[in-house]
């Protein structure tokens, strides 16, 4: 009987475990969307998106087409080609995410312990953040390794 109920509550704790992070992605205020966002995207046009870049495209061209001029040769010069862009952008980052792959930082560290902190740590660019959530992950899992261990070995 003491076995049947182990596997029981074995089974139920997966399932739970496997299902929050489900879960928490379809409850109503994150599925909620304003008015004001619905119109916003409803009323979309490429023609801003192309419009932001012709400035650069114009910039392209002088680029490619006189063999000694630079960007950084413009940016020295205070061209108006450059006047409003930045040589850094949200893209020069593009490489590194803000969470790894597939599953949070806390699943990374809860299934592979320290590979799992490592795997985290890569994707990210070792963001501390991301890195500590791993680590509680590592954490839980020990705890909870230790102490069915602990548990099955003081009632066999």
């Amino acid at each position: 009987m003491k076995k049947i109920l182990l596997q029981t509550i074995s089974v139920m704790l997966a399932l739970v475990f496997t299902s929050v992070q489900a879960l928490a992605y379809t409850t109503a205020p994150a599925m909620a969307v304003s008015e004001e966002e619905a119109e916003m995207v409803a009323g979309f046009s490429e023609a801003e998106i192309y419009a932001a870049f012709d400035e650069v495209s114009e910039l392209e061209t002088m680029i490619r087409g006189n063999d000694g001029i630079t960007y950084s040769g413009l940016e020295a010069n205070n061209s108006e080609l450059v006047a409003n862009l930045s040589a850094t952008s949200a893209f020069s980052n593009a490489t590194m995410t803000d969470t790894p792959p597939i599953f949070s930082a806390f699943m990374w560290g809860c299934l592979l312990n320290w590979v799992g902190m490592l795997i985290v740590g890569l994707t990210t660019g070792f963001d501390s953040s991301q890195i500590v959530k791993s680590g509680w992950g590592c954490l839980i899992n020990g705890l909870l390794l230790g102490g069915g261990w602990i548990w099955s070995y003081s009632y066999y």
